[in-house]
């Protein structure tokens, strides 16, 4: 009775400081702060924070202003700041190095050394011996005269910094750096070697005894090594594992929830609590984030772990630091939209808010968020493949050839995670697959261009022949159905020779020669898909409807868009240098 007594207590005092966590979390920075500092036990709120949190926390409040907190923090708390923080990839940076230990050690000096000097000597160790020299003085020997530089504590052990005292020492960083390993390392490890001679005089010696024959190479790797064993455990993995959060899954191979869900009830004090931070950043009129508003309270919980989960593995796959709210809520972004893509391909029918929700309760967020990852990987291994065997590549073509819409389609899609391009239509260039509607739009645009580029691949074209003006497949099209019905070229010789602009006059006047001012007419356009059927000779029937569906879109497009453009010029105001759209000689100098 009592162990269930002091369970409940337990329970109710982790929902307590839980709902502390979240509204400091959410609160301003300076609000934040004072929430902290004047609860009535702030060591415990503060220790109560998942690492994540804290760390996150830190960054939004700011260095300075976080020392009290840091003061009240645990040692795997530090550990942890230590583990994201100061990890460039597979390398220690050394300058980040030097501001954790600056801000750690003006929070609790003593602690910091006996925590680091007990539990993690070696990472201490390769941190002195990247920063400073050690000269050890015999007993029966002088002092060498040219040791001014040097700082001794006891007369035995003599250190000094090189980045400060010698200009031509070899530099493996920034000057930024170097600048920073000048002037702030040498000052915070001396206040430190002079604290720690001042607590044990003997664990000094040991120090500088051990410093002095660190392997380095041996030492970060092995550092390495526990710091990824330590984020693992927090759902950290490497980032050549955690790519796999990234692997295409089909519905066929989802794997279907436990028909028992762990509740609230089963509360477990040794359980690790999962981070808050990214709750606050779950927002948007996506499919998920409405379908989170039927979900049950009760399960609400374990499916904050697994978000937290699915968060930390992006962050790790895509080697990003959490230093800021937009880092977090890009995160979210792209986790809420990879889930409602998901979502929606696996409910395959009406995508209805209530359908969303079920999917919810009977597949892992995991493999949810792989079934959207799909999706846009298809459209990447899809649009690779074309391009590899393209008229494009074989003529040495570079993308701009597309123009503007097409480029930016194909842009977003061979980027190392395929994105929609919104043209700034919601705000962004790109963004993330929030729905099937954005696969479909740009696997519709995908076929266009695949159609166009096989089209002028089979052309009877010259490439060579171009010499002058902007190469588009707009120019390359228009400019060769224009030569070809002004009888500049014999037969479908296909040559991209520029025309000259007073015979190229009478061409753009018939362009817009319908009874309606500014409209190319029905018949012009109809033109244009008969010349190619014509160039490719096709079936000898001479007609557009030979021509596949996602070309004569483009041919649609290409006079919608001329007639856009030049409905308003008249032929004795057309200027060459402003119609990119064929090409044009430049008109000799009056």
């Amino acid at each position: 009775m009592n162990n269930k007594n002091q369970l409940a207590n337990l329970e109710q005092r982790a929902i307590k400081l839980s709902a502390q966590r979240q509204v400091i979390l959410t609160s301003q920075s300076e609000t934040a702060l004072d929430m902290i500092l004047e609860a009535p036990s702030p060591a415990t709120l503060v220790q109560s924070f998942p690492d994540q949190d804290l760390y996150f926390l830190m960054h939004k409040i700011g260095g300075e202003d976080f020392l009290p907190i840091l003061a009240m923090a645990t040692s795997a708390q530090w550990e942890y700041i230590l583990d994201v923080e100061v990890w460039d990839d597979d390398r220690l940076d050394i300058h980040t190095m030097t501001q954790a230990f600056d801000l750690l050690f003006q929070a609790d000096p003593k602690r910091l050394l006996r925590w680091i000097i007990k539990e993690k000597p070696d990472y201490f160790e390769f941190y002195l011996f990247k920063n400073m020299t050690i000269f050890i003085r015999e007993h029966d020997e002088w002092t060498p005269e040219d040791f001014d530089d040097y700082v001794t504590l006891d007369d035995k052990f003599y250190f000094r910094f090189p980045h400060k005292t010698d200009p031509d020492m070899p530099s493996d960083g920034s000057e930024e750096m170097d600048k920073v390993l000048a002037q702030t390392a040498p000052e915070l490890i001396e206040k430190m070697m002079r604290s720690l001679a001042e607590m044990d005089l003997s664990v000094f010696h040991g120090l500088m005894l051990e410093t002095c024959a660190v392997l380095t190479a041996e030492t970060e790797e092995e550092q390495f090594r526990l710091k990824n064993i330590r984020l693992a455990e927090k759902g950290f993995l490497p980032s050549h594992e955690a790519i796999g959060i990234y692997q295409p899954t089909d519905v066929a191979s989802l794997r279907t929830r436990p028909s028992k869900i762990r509740s609230q009830a089963t509360f477990d004090p040794e359980l690790p609590l999962p981070p808050q931070l990214f709750t606050q950043f779950i927002e948007g009129d996506t499919l998920f984030v409405r379908a989170l508003t039927l979900l049950d309270p009760e399960f609400m919980l374990p499916l904050q772990s697994e978000i937290a989960a699915l968060s930390n593995k992006i962050i790790s796959a895509d080697r990003i630091k959490i230093k800021n709210p937009d880092d977090i809520k890009k995160i979210i972004q792209k986790a809420t939209a990879y889930l409602s893509l998901g979502i929606e391909i696996i409910i395959k029918g009406e995508p209805t808010i209530e359908a969303a929700r079920d999917t919810l309760l009977k597949y892992f967020l995991e493999d949810i968020f792989r079934t959207g990852s799909r999706a846009g990987i298809q459209l990447k291994t899809r649009a690779r493949k074309w391009y590899e065997t393209s008229f494009m590549k074989e003529k040495n073509l570079p993308l701009s050839f597309l123009t503007e819409d097409y480029l930016g389609v194909i842009g977003g899609i061979l980027l190392d995670r395929p994105m929609f391009y919104d043209n700034y239509q919601k705000g962004e260039l790109y963004r993330h697959f929030t729905r099937l509607a954005d696969i479909n739009a740009t696997d519709t645009i995908l076929n266009q261009i695949i159609h166009l580029d096989k089209i002028l691949g089979q052309l009877p074209l010259d490439i060579d022949s171009f010499t002058y003006g902007l190469l588009t497949y707009k120019s390359l099209i228009l400019t060769l159905w224009a030569r070809n019905r002004l009888g500049l070229d014999k037969g479908f010789e296909c040559s991209l020779n520029p025309i000259e602009p007073k015979v190229f006059k009478p061409f753009f006047a018939a362009l817009f020669s319908s009874d309606t001012p500014g409209k190319i007419d029905d018949l012009k356009a109809h033109d244009l898909a008969l010349w190619v059927s014509e160039a490719l000779n096709i079936s000898g029937n001479k007609d557009e409807e030979n021509l596949p569906e996602p070309f004569l879109k483009v041919l649609s497009n290409l006079i919608e868009e001329i007639g856009e453009e030049y409905g308003n010029v008249s032929q004795g105001q057309m200027d060459p240098r402003f119609i990119p759209h064929f090409l044009l000689a430049p008109e000799p100098l009056k």
